[in-house]
C-alpha cells in the first residue's frame, strides 16, 4: 500500500475487522486512514479502539450499523427470512428467543424515536454519529424509502448527556447474541 501511494496509484487505504495489535502493525508500516468494523448498540466491543484511532488520526467506518436491521425495531416473533436468500435466517438476533431478550433495547429505542420524531433506525444511526467525529456508518439498504431514511439520521441531534444515557442504559439492558460478535457487552 505504501508503494502505490508513493506511486500516486491510491491516496488513502484501511483494514477491516482489525484490532489495536493489528492497526499499530499496519499504521507503522504505511499509515492507515480508515478502519471498517462491525459496530452498532448491539456489537460495541470496538469502542475499546477509540483511544487508539484518536492517537493515530484514523477514521472508524461502521459497518453493519442497525444490526442487520435488527435495531430498526421492524422485525419480531412474525418476520421469517428465507434461508436461500436472506442470511439474517441464521443470525442470532432473529431467533424467538432473541427478540423476547432485546425488548428492552428495543423500548429504549422506541422511546428515544418517539422523542426526537424519528424511526429506530434513525436513532440507532444518530447514536452512533453522535459518539465520535470520526464514526461513520455504511447501513446497507434494498430501498429507497430506507436509503432516504438513514441518510435523514444526520439531522437528528443527541447531546452528549443523551448519549451517555443511552450508553449507560446499553450497559444495563440484556442483549443477545448479534451476528458476528462474540460478547454483548462492552469491556469496562
Amino acid at each position: 500500500m505504501k508503494e502505490l501511494i508513493a506511486e500516486g496509484k491510491i491516496a488513502h487505504w484501511g483494514v477491516s475487522e482489525a484490532d489495536e495489535e493489528y492497526i499499530r502493525r499496519a499504521h507503522a508500516v504505511c499509515p492507515i486512514t480508515a478502519i471498517q468494523n462491525r459496530y452498532s448498540m448491539m456489537a460495541r466491543h470496538y469502542e475499546k479502539l477509540f483511544p487508539v484511532l484518536e492517537e493515530l488520526g484514523i477514521g472508524f467506518v461502521a459497518f453493519s450499523p442497525i444490526a442487520n436491521g435488527f435495531l430498526s425495531g421492524k422485525y419480531g416473533k412474525d418476520s421469517h427470512f428465507d434461508k436461500r436468500v436472506d442470511y439474517r435466517s441464521a443470525m442470532p438476533q432473529f431467533t424467538d428467543d432473541a427478540i423476547d431478550e432485546n425488548q428492552q433495547l428495543l423500548d429504549l429505542l422506541r422511546t428515544i424515536a418517539e422523542q426526537k420524531n424519528a424511526t429506530c433506525a434513525q436513532i440507532s444511526l444518530a447514536w452512533m454519529l453522535s459518539k465520535k467525529p470520526y464514526l461513520s456508518a455504511i447501513p446497507g439498504t434494498r430501498k429507497i424509502e430506507r436509503l432516504k431514511e438513514n441518510f435523514e439520521a444526520c439531522e437528528i441531534e443527541l447531546s452528549q448527556e443523551e448519549i451517555k444515557r443511552i450508553d449507560q442504559k446499553l450497559n444495563e439492558i440484556p442483549m443477545s447474541a448479534v451476528f458476528g460478535v462474540s460478547s454483548k457487552k462492552v469491556e469496562e
